[in-house]
């Protein structure tokens, strides 16, 4: 929740940068007059866009360290390609909006992409199973060896059934 939250943080500071920097962003970088138009008119909408990628991003973290990229690299497939293409296409050249279309179409497939993606994250997550499964992963080999190193551990088991000596009853050592 922290790091969705720090997310949601920085695309509403991403937003507000784009919004208020709209006019004069462009001017960094070209003088054309109608380039600083286009770049003005689509800042805010690319500022949006960012409100959705920040914890879109996250939460395909999440989903990769609770070992489900898959799910997450389907729901940027089917957001980016089945949903923002068709958008962006329709837009910009069937309702003949543009460039603005363009940029509409990403913040539909973000839109789409942060909604699923936080869906699954927050509604469709097993928190106590995966808490459960994370104290499993990371407490194996301490509890097996209780406090013996896990080579330390074999060779101990394998000494307390007489696998390491030899025919006069002596060690064998390590090879």
């Amino acid at each position: 929740m922290v790091a969705l939250g720090c997310a949601f943080v920085i695309g509403i500071l991403n937003v507000t940068w784009t919004v208020f920097l709209r006019e004069r962003w462009a001017g960094l970088f070209i003088k054309d007059v109608r380039v600083k138009g286009l770049v003005a008119a689509v800042l805010p909408i690319i500022g949006l866009c960012e409100l959705g990628n920040c914890p879109q991003t996250t939460g395909c973290g999440i989903l990769r360290a609770t070992a489900r990229p898959a799910v997450g690299a389907g729901i940027n497939l089917g957001s980016f390609y089945f949903v923002g293409t068709p958008v962006a296409v329709g837009l910009a050249f069937g309702l003949d909006v543009g460039f603005s279309g363009l940029w509409l179409g990403l913040l539909s497939a973000q839109a789409a992409c942060a909604l699923s993606i936080l869906y699954v994250v927050l509604i469709r997550t097993d928190w106590e199973h995966e808490a459960l499964k994370a104290k499993e992963l990371t407490s194996m080999e301490m509890s097996t060896c209780n406090g013996v190193g896990r080579k330390q551990h074999e060779e101990y088991e394998e000494e307390s059934k007489g696998l390491l000596m030899n025919v006069n009853g002596n060690m064998v050592d390590d090879v």
